[in-house]
């Protein structure tokens, strides 16, 4: 499977002399202000790197930049003790698209990876998709375009009618 890390930065703000009511989308510089208790939280920026290499703290600091264009009233950013910077890992494949269906070798194993920076968005259908397998259900949507054997070289099975082992 090729799995490579997708890594995600964001950036708090304490303090923020400004700050939006609610959360707040830019869609001109893909990026997401949050109003939180610590502070204003300002995240969409990704890349890939895998595991190993350092954190490029460009991309969290470029947030900033980004959030003062649309909050003009927010001072400069100053020292460390002003901010938090934060990168994590999220799996990807790709395509960008999720690993859903059974294993191949395994199949009582159902395999539901790879949703990138939407997993939280794609959760609860992945896990329609997770159960109408498991119970042996035709799946809600085609899962085709999902399937574990899809990188493998070989025609991608479908996944839609019954579980191997029901």
């Amino acid at each position: 499977m090729p799995l490579d890390t997708e890594r995600g930065y964001h950036i708090v703000i304490k303090h923020p002399e400004v700050t939006p009511r609610i959360p707040t989308t830019d869609a001109t510089g893909k990026f997401i202000a949050t109003p939180m208790e610590m502070g204003l939280r300002v995240a969409g920026t990704v890349e890939f790197a895998g595991l190993a290499a350092a954190p490029n703290w460009k991309r969290a600091h470029i947030l900033y930049t980004q959030i003062q264009s649309l909050l003009p009233g927010l001072g400069p950013l100053g020292s460390e003790d002003r901010y938090t910077k934060w990168m994590g890992f999220r799996p990807s494949v790709p395509d960008s698209l999720p690993v859903i269906g059974f294993a191949h070798r395994t199949p009582d194993v159902v395999y539901a990876f790879g949703h990138g920076h939407l997993g939280m968005t794609g959760a609860p259908m992945t896990a329609t998709i997770v159960s109408e397998l498991l119970s042996g259900k035709k799946t809600s949507i085609d899962i085709t375009p999902f399937a574990p054997g899809r990188f493998s070289g070989s025609e991608a099975h479908s996944y839609g009618v019954t579980a191997p082992f029901a």
